[in-house]
């Protein structure tokens, strides 16, 4: 039996241009990634690292002493800062745009997001697809989704982030929050940031594709670039293709300080992809003094993007955390948020503990969104979107089912398993705040990941205790 992928030039001859793509019929209904786990495994995980608790906890006694008993995991204080933004926990809900699925759930992912606190992003394409204030085709529109995080924020905590593309810009998107009077309140409260999208993992160096209607070609065909004319090509849908936008070290700094001087009153976040450069943007950005910076690591989750793009393009997202860990060596203290098929407390704690001040994520709180909507995960687990008779049954489920309330209860559900699972792990390593974890609680089951992160490799004896720098401030 031969390796060679014979079935995939098949596949190829079949489909032409379009076989660049995962399956069509699956757009809208799922997510994709990388592929991380296929043998022989091409990527190192933050599964490669484990926690280390110590015997001796002498923070675990000054926190009994200031309670006047023995302390438990609940004791763990999940709440920190990002950004500027006061959150529950470290989380952050990653942008998600105006693809099918990501805005028909968008709303309820959003009121989740605010009950539980964490900071929620709001991707690019949203208003100029489904329009700004009032819907233009049958989803919600971008104030919709905005306004119900806003409108559940509860306590003080949260933040909504704001993405703006390249055609989103001509649309003004930033101009017309900034001046909106729904908004004025929110943006007084310092509950708003704009985040200048630079890069997301499954495609950095890439524009966004969608597929889109023919209702929905034909009115934004002049924004966008959509290979085939919709005036002279009927058909179902569409590829939709935005550009990624160009950068080099000056421009990414003049789109800094053009919105800390256009918008004054809001905070300034960066995303960025899994490139090459990334230790240089993370300097540039926050020497221009960005509030956050969001690193989408390769494994980074997405609604339709080459498949040769999730396999082969950018820094896995081990490495783009050793980017974080380095910029943390160099003192940066900006918040640095990491992504990339991350999904429960152990990647939060372990990030967290290598200089990250927040996880994203993003497929995550599709899935327990999805998962809480009856046959939904029967339809993701066996791909059965690819099934056309079962298809329609699929959407009509989908629609009928988003309607309730089990969407965002499976929101709130899931990060509430993630927040006790941080307080549990954080109590274990005998440290009860966020900004106590550091490179003394993590080690390696590999010895390339050791020298990167300069951490214990797990199998040999350990080193003298060196000094420990965690987000910029020298710990004892």
């Amino acid at each position: 039996m031969t390796d060679y992928p014979i079935d995939e030039i098949f596949r190829r001859a079949k489909l032409g241009e379009q076989a660049v793509y995962p399956p069509k019929d699956e757009f809208g209904y799922n997510v994709f990634g990388a592929d991380v786990y296929t043998r022989p495994r091409r990527f190192l995980l933050l599964d490669d690292i484990v926690l280390l608790p110590p015997q001796f906890t002498p923070e675990r006694l000054e926190k009994g002493i200031e309670l006047l008993r023995e302390p438990l995991y609940t004791d763990v204080s999940s709440e920190t800062s990002v950004g500027g933004f006061r959150v529950r926990m470290p989380v952050v809900c990653a942008a998600m745009g105006g693809t099918h699925i990501a805005n028909l759930i968008g709303p309820k992912i959003a009121r989740g997001c605010a009950e539980m606190g964490v900071v929620y992003s709001l991707g690019e394409n949203i208003a100029a697809i489904r329009g700004y204030d009032e819907r233009l085709t049958k989803q919600p529109s971008f104030k919709e989704r905005a306004l119900a995080y806003l409108e559940n924020l509860k306590d003080g905590y949260g933040g909504l982030v704001i993405q703006q593309s390249v055609e989103d810009e001509n649309l003004k998107l930033w101009e017309k929050v900034y001046t909106d009077p729904d908004f004025d309140r929110y943006v007084e409260e310092g509950l708003i940031a704009f985040e200048i999208k630079a890069g997301q993992g499954a495609k950095p160096g890439l524009g966004g594709e969608v597929l889109v209607s023919r209702e929905v070609a034909l009115r934004i065909k002049d924004h966008y670039y959509i290979p085939e004319d919709p005036e002279k090509v009927v058909k179902d849908y569409y590829e939709r293709h935005s550009a990624p936008g160009t950068f080099t070290e000056d421009i990414l700094a003049s789109q800094i300080r053009l919105i800390k001087n256009n918008f004054p009153r809001v905070k300034v976040f960066l995303k960025t992809g899994p490139y090459r450069d990334l230790d240089r943007v993370i300097e540039i950005a926050s020497r221009e003094g960005v509030d956050a910076i969001t690193i989408d690591g390769k494994e980074g989750g997405t609604g339709m993007s080459p498949i040769a793009g999730m396999r082969d393009l950018g820094l896995p997202t081990v490495a783009c955390l050793g980017a974080i860990t380095r910029a943390r060596d160099r003192e940066i203290r900006t918040s640095l948020i990491i992504s990339g098929r991350l999904y429960d407390g152990s990647h939060v704690v372990k990030s967290l503990a290598l200089g990250a001040s927040a996880v994203a994520f993003g497929r995550p709180l599709v899935y327990a969104c999805m998962g809480s909507i009856p046959l939904a995960p029967t339809f993701i687990r066996r791909e059965l979107f690819r099934n056309p008779l079962l298809r329609e049954l699929g959407k009509i489920a989908l629609r009928w089912g988003v309607r309730g309330e089990g969407c965002t209860k499976g929101v709130v559900n899931y990060l509430k398993s993630v927040e006790n699972e941080i307080k549990m792990l954080t109590s274990a390593l005998g440290k009860y705040h966020m900004d106590r974890l550091s490179k003394e609680d993590v080690g390696a089951l590999n010895r390339d990941l050791a020298e990167l992160f300069r951490i214990r490799y797990v199998y040999s004896a350990p080193e003298a205790p060196e000094k420990v720098i965690q987000r910029g401030i020298e710990l004892s």
